[in-house]
């Protein structure tokens, strides 16, 4: 539902203004309210000891985002309906949750990985079709194709059996503490870096660049399902060998596909580069998100795993607004390719400098 769109969403946006920096902020609003409500959610699902009611309020309000947008004629109607997306996209608070209760404490980073890979199948279907949905009915009816799509995950979750959880009030000391801790701290701070490079690239300018240098809109969207692609693949090859190869080794794996995908992005002489950049990040994102997701809430009591989780989403959330909205105003300034460049370069500092601290940790506890 959420994704269907997304690979023209820039170009739809950009239709409606000249400024990059605009197209930008609109981009980033569906970070911004994630990191707004996702904590609450999370709180509000420990609370109640269910994720269920919240689950369905929030995939109708993504169908309502979605209409917005499609309607929308003005930046801040647009901004409204992406800011209404990314409250259901934060949901997925409870989603991991409700689905990690189904395993055992110590498969909870399994669990994490098996639901990663059936939310990235989604969307490699929803991406795939966006282009011969632009080319049947134009940019608004991916829009009214996401909400039908909706309408039908709302049904769904009716039938999903959820076990109700000991309700868990938790007051500011307490949630402060459970974001202090040290093993939900070093990946929700490591994931932020990450979400922000994926999102200044792939969600963010990597459509109008490849518009820029004469690409469809029908390849447009397969561009955004290859970096699916590359995601599935690493997410079941990561499921494989998460009971066979320590973290830290599939987490340098996956900085260094991530590093190298933006950067063939960056210097892109043809399309071919684009492809491989993008099936690159992808799959580095495949490794590294699962693998920090389970780790934030691998230790945490199951009565605080909705809370927990809601602080580690909130907080990467961050990068999710962060990325387009300063990429926008450095693609104003100095074009799209250096947004590129600078991207790679922080990704690089910070990226090491965290995992190398997340290591010597992991390490120490072991």
């Amino acid at each position: 539902m959420l994704h269907i769109y997304v690979p023209t969403l820039p170009n739809y946006i950009k239709l409606k203004t000249a400024q990059l920096a605009t197209v930008g902020m609109v981009l980033s609003m569906y970070g911004l309210w994630q990191a707004i409500t996702r904590i609450p959610i999370g709180v509000a699902g420990d609370f109640m000891g269910r994720g269920k009611p919240l689950i369905v309020a929030g995939i109708f309000v993504g169908v309502a985002g979605a209409i917005i947008i499609s309607m929308g004629n003005s930046i801040f109607v647009l901004a409204a309906g992406r800011a209404l997306t990314g409250l259901s996209a934060s949901t997925w608070v409870l989603l991991v949750a409700v689905f990690s209760s189904f395993f055992d404490e110590k498969k909870a980073i399994l669990a994490s990985s098996m639901l990663t890979f059936v939310a990235s199948f989604g969307r490699l279907v929803a991406t795939a079709s966006t282009g011969f949905l632009n080319k049947t009915g134009g940019y608004t009816l991916p829009f009214y194709v996401a909400g039908m799509s909706g309408i039908l995950a709302m049904l769904l979750v009716f039938f999903i059996q959820e076990s109700p959880r000991p309700a868990k009030s938790m007051s500011f000391k307490s949630l402060l503490q459970l974001f202090l801790r040290r093993d939900v701290l070093l990946p929700t701070v490591l994931s932020i870096v990450v979400h922000h490079s994926d999102w200044s690239v792939t969600f963010g300018f990597l459509p109008i660049l490849a518009k820029n240098m004469g690409v469809g809109d029908v390849v447009r969207g397969l561009l955004i399902s290859l970096n699916i692609v590359g995601l599935i693949v690493a997410n079941l090859i990561t499921t494989l060998l998460l009971t066979r190869m320590k973290h830290g080794i599939l987490l340098c794996t996956g900085v260094c596909f991530m590093l190298a995908g933006i950067l063939l992005i960056a210097f892109s002489p043809t399309r071919a580069y684009l492809f491989v950049g993008t099936m690159s990040m992808g799959f580095a994102y495949g490794i590294i998100y699962p693998i920090l997701l389970g780790m934030s809430i691998q230790h945490v009591d199951r009565s605080q795993r909705a809370t927990a989780m809601g602080i580690h989403q909130a907080f990467y959330a961050l990068g999710m607004f962060s990325g387009p909205w300063i990429s926008g105003i450095i693609a104003d300034y100095l074009g799209i390719r250096p947004v590129f460049f600078i991207t790679a370069a922080g990704f690089l500092v910070l990226s090491s400098m965290l995992l190398s601290i997340l290591l010597r940790r992991e390490k120490r506890t072991s």
